[in-house]
């Protein structure tokens, strides 16, 4: 009897101190806080368009926008708000995503570049460029023949003195004259086929100094063609360049006699990274001769054209004159017309940037900005309705001047892009016709 005392008294002793300890573990567990929620923060909303356009976008942007799920979130704002604070909150909801298209507006080139070919199909925009001419002509004996006219070397003289004297206004000159020298009997052949002179180097035309270099000599002996184009090349190598017009006319009356190779020379400067357009002229050339001449010119790309006579010779320079100046004149013309093109696509490129309509996943930031505020009202409207407002009007006033001031703001883009545009197209086309002045006055 008594050991069974003794055990109900520890079962009951047991029994106890379990019902307390769970008490207290109960107790423990029930007093101990839960963490509170962090209420979310919310940035201060822009007000000037051009940090409107900049802002981050609001968590329903675009088509991440869901009425219901705005409704929800609008349902959490807390009651009796200010249009401050109301004003923060639907932005950060609601605000557009302006950046991608405010940058690529702003990073639009307004330059205009028209990237014709001139008529030497040699430079690309309308840029003055350096115009260089370099006239060979040939002083061998047989230029001291007569032709209609006169004697061939006075009238060749007579018409590269007036060539030269109208080439384009800041072009360069120079004259180099072969078989100058010696005579044209054999004895002297070394002599003559040596003879290969600058005897104006180039420069700015100088009536004076061009006269006197051209009294310097009379025909006299052979004809080294082929060293007359090597020495041409090397005179002008340091013209290489996009923005440079390397010319060379050769008058010659007959064909190599020196031993040389003139459609290898010619072949060679024509290559030479000076791109010359090569011009030869046959002045009351027999038929070997001209035969030899065209290999010549075509050796180097260029042309060759026959004269019988001092007029002939006047006539084609003044030709050369006159078709230069038609090219340059088709260029200017078709010229603006380019750039009137680019100016155009640049304005329709700034005006759908700013008012495209909506068309597929792209529109202009006009209409990204009357999405935007439709949705903003609509969410004061929902708001007025569960009464979480202060002062709707104030608010709906304040979404108003959103909306106006990035109008004008559009509208001050626009106006500014173009002019930009506008200008730049004017400074486009005063390029183009100094150019084709400076290449046609003549």
């Amino acid at each position: 009897m008594r050991w069974f005392s003794l055990q109900g008294l520890f079962a009951v002793v047991l029994t106890t101190a379990l019902i307390v300890s769970g008490c207290s573990t109960g107790e423990k567990e029930g007093s101990q806080e839960k963490p509170e929620k962090k209420e979310e923060s919310i940035p201060k909303a822009a007000h000037e368009p051009k940090e409107i356009m900049k802002q981050k976008p609001g968590r329903f942007s675009g088509d991440n926008y869901d009425r219901k799920k705005v409704e929800q979130a609008l349902d959490q704002f807390p009651d009796n708000l200010s249009t401050e604070e109301a004003y923060d909150r639907l932005v950060y909801l609601l605000g557009e995503n302006y950046r991608p298209q405010y940058e690529e507006l702003m990073s639009l080139d307004p330059t205009i570049q028209v990237n014709e070919k001139t008529p030497d199909n040699k430079i690309d925009v309308p840029s003055i460029e350096q115009m260089n001419v370099e006239i060979l002509l040939d002083a061998s004996g047989s230029m001291a023949g007569r032709v209609d006219g006169g004697v061939k070397m006075d009238l060749a003289k007579q018409a590269i003195r007036a060539f030269a004297s109208d080439v384009p206004e800041g072009a360069q000159v120079s004259l180099r004259v072969y078989g100058h020298k010696g005579s044209n009997q054999k004895k002297d052949k070394e002599v003559s086929c040596q003879s290969n002179e600058l005897i104006y180097p180039l420069k700015s035309y100088d009536s004076s100094q061009f006269e006197q270099s051209l009294n310097q000599f009379k025909p006299t002996g052979w004809t080294p063609l082929a060293s007359a184009i090597q020495a041409a090349r090397e005179d002008l190598k340091e013209w290489a360049g996009e923005k440079t017009r390397n010319i060379v006319y050769v008058v010659s009356d007959g064909v190599e006699t020196c031993g040389g190779d003139p459609v290898k020379e010619a072949k060679k400067l024509g290559e030479s990274g000076i791109e010359p357009m090569v011009k030869i002229i046959g002045f009351d050339v027999d038929d070997a001769g001209q035969q030899q001449l065209k290999k010549v010119a075509k050796a180097a790309d260029g042309s060759y054209q026959t004269v019988t006579s001092g007029d002939d010779l006047k006539k084609y320079l003044e030709g050369e004159k006159e078709r230069i100046r038609r090219e340059w004149e088709d260029w200017s013309i078709h010229s603006q017309l380019m750039t009137y093109e680019k100016w155009s696509k640049k304005v329709d490129e700034v005006r759908d940037l700013l008012f495209k309509k909506p068309d597929g996943n792209e529109k202009g930031i006009s209409y990204i900005k009357k999405q935007e505020i439709k949705r903003l009202n609509e969410s004061v409207d929902y708001l007025e309705k569960k009464n979480k407002l202060k002062d709707k009007d104030s608010l709906s006033d304040k979404i108003y001047w959103r909306d106006s001031n990035m109008t004008k703001f559009f509208g001050r883009l626009e106006t500014s892009m173009v002019d930009k545009l506008n200008k730049a197209q004017d400074k486009a086309r005063e390029d183009i016709k100094d150019q084709e002045e400076e290449m046609t006055n003549q």
